[in-house]
């Protein structure tokens, strides 16, 4: 096994060691691919969620406010999406940045530094991962407050 588990770098073997020194290329290059897949999820997800704000929920929200229907469970959801878009978006520059050192790194020479590092952008890696998350259950929240004032419309309506 060349990876341990988060919060074990100290406990690197030799054998690892001489692993992930022997094989630092090939882990730098791995780490190049990630870095680009994962830009190109960013780049998705930040312009889906921009999307689904700007387009669908800060419009619905100014229309329910322009005809005295304001939801507050709407305007709330819309400031904590806000809020975690913008958390998403430090997170991400943030983990970008330490994996960006981390492709930088001496991997030959500091094979048990080059692993401390990895646990650091792992960790950032999961912030961003867990931004995501949250953004996803607060659209879902979203969703289900309109669908409840749609159907209370559509209930006053008859």
């Amino acid at each position: 096994m060349l990876f341990c588990p988060v919060g074990v770098a100290s406990a690197l073997t030799a054998e690892q060691e001489a692993a992930i020194s022997d094989h630092c290329a090939a882990i730098r290059e791995d780490l190049k691919k990630v870095q680009r897949s994962d830009a190109r999820a960013r780049v998705y997800l930040g312009g889906k969620f921009e999307l689904i704000l700007n387009k669908y929920i800060m419009p619905l929200n100014v229309r329910l406010v322009e005809n005295n229907m304001s939801q507050m469970e709407l305007i709330e959801g819309q400031n904590t999406l806000t809020a975690l878009k913008a958390k998403f978006a430090d997170d991400y520059v943030n983990y970008q940045q330490n994996l960006e050192e981390l492709v930088l790194a001496d991997c030959k020479n500091e094979p048990k530094a080059f692993y401390e590092k990895i646990e650091k952008v792992r960790q950032k890696r999961q912030k961003v991962s867990d931004d995501v998350q949250k953004i996803r259950k607060e659209l879902g929240k979203n969703m289900e407050s309109v669908v409840k004032l749609k159907e209370g419309w559509h209930v006053e309506k008859k």
